[in-house]
């Protein structure tokens, strides 16, 4: 990583980056379909937020595919 980013993130905590790429999952989770959101249990935000944690993006399309194909 490029010094400089490495210590603006060490001097500014990492909260900031963590919030740029909530941001960033929140707007790929309003793209999706509805009939795909409407499948969350908790809102776009907490799901985002998790995603982005737990450092596991799932391609939610390729899944609700794959179930439709196996019925």
């Amino acid at each position: 990583m490029n010094g400089r980013v490495e210590e603006f993130l060490e001097n500014n905590n990492m909260d900031y980056l963590y919030l740029v790429l909530s941001n960033l999952e929140i707007n790929r989770l309003n793209s999706l379909p509805d009939f795909v959101k409407e499948k969350f249990d908790d809102k776009l935000t907490e799901v985002a937020l998790t995603h982005v944690a737990q450092n596991e993006i799932p391609d939610y399309i390729t899944e609700e595919i794959a179930e439709e194909e196996n019925e």
